[in-house]
């Protein structure tokens, strides 16, 4: 052996006892951050970990998540869709150290909206392909609900005042149902607020839905699509809801400079009026201004 080997094996040696003496003291732990000299000792807080919404975390989320609980049989439960996901992290867990390849179950039956609403849902997603978390495709196949109701109302409006207008008239119209019902999903902060003060016009109360949830029970819920996803409304699974069409999908930036990053947004775009028209348990209408966007297009050329 050569005399740097040499050097370099002794070195090894010592580094392995320093590691084992360090273990001895930390009460057979590891310390996850020995070269670094932060003396980060690691340390399993849980056993088991429940994850909601899944398909929303960033990488960051799931290590840290790995690292808080030990590899074992039940150490993750996972729940999410992919379909839902609502903001721009895209994972591929098996390189995080997260193995689902033959662990996953997939529901198909919904209790949350009809078959009818479900279907409108589904003709959103159109021909989209979606990832399963771990670098597959997914698919809503087979996906079907157990309550029936009507389809879902198009409404076409000359422009916002005017589709204000109408959202309030109808309203209006529902004599048997209690504002606290109905929900209005909007694309953004500023048009919730309008359509508040429109409905406070018709002497119809309006309850905005802000970070923390509903401000207040007493009123037809307002919020935006981001709002709906995240927030829960009182009586939710009792709720009849009303939605207004995210107008997004009309331009297309990037479809040739950056095909990718355009069908990531593309996706993100039909997920977030999937999440809106599926929040909807009882009947569904859809309001949209000028020309519709084009994922609705199955249903707006089915109704005229």
């Amino acid at each position: 052996m050569s005399e740097r080997a040499a050097r370099l094996e002794l070195q090894r040696e010592q580094r392995n006892l320093a590691i084992d003496q360090q273990r001895e003291e930390a009460g057979g732990l590891d310390n996850i951050h020995l070269q670094a000299g932060s003396g980060g000792w690691l340390r399993y807080r849980y056993r088991h970990i429940v994850v909601n919404e899944a398909q929303d975390l960033r990488p960051a989320h799931w290590k840290m998540l790995r690292a808080m609980t030990a590899h074992s049989r039940n150490d993750l439960f996972l729940v999410g869709d992919t379909h839902q996901r609502v903001y721009k992290n895209q994972v591929t867990l098996g390189s995080l150290g997260i193995n689902i390849r033959g662990r996953a179950s997939k529901l198909s039956l919904s209790y949350r909206t009809t078959r009818q609403i479900l279907r409108s849902a589904l003709d959103v997603l159109s021909q989209e392909k979606y990832d399963d978390l771990d670098g597959n495709e997914e698919t809503l196949a087979g996906y079907r609900s157990v309550l029936s109701g009507r389809e879902p109302d198009l409404h076409g409006c000359a422009d916002w005042e005017a589709e204000r207008e109408t959202i309030a008239m109808l309203i209006d119209s529902w004599d048997d149902l209690p504002h606290e019902q109905i929900a209005i999903c909007v694309p953004t902060n500023q048009m919730a607020s309008e359509t508040a003060t429109t409905l406070a016009e018709h002497g119809i109360r309006a309850v905005e839905i802000g970070p923390d949830g509903p401000r207040g029970d007493d009123g037809v819920h307002i919020g935006t699509m981001f709002r709906f996803k995240r927030s829960r409304v009182p009586a939710h699974d009792r709720d009849r809801r009303q939605r207004r069409a995210d107008p997004q999908g009309r331009r297309e930036p990037g479809r040739t400079t950056d095909p990718v990053r355009h069908r990531r947004k593309v996706q993100q775009a039909r997920s977030l009026l999937f999440v809106a028209t599926t929040r909807a348990r009882d009947s569904l209408d859809i309001f949209w201004h000028g020309t519709p966007s084009p994922f609705l297009a199955p249903r707006v050329t089915a109704g005229r």
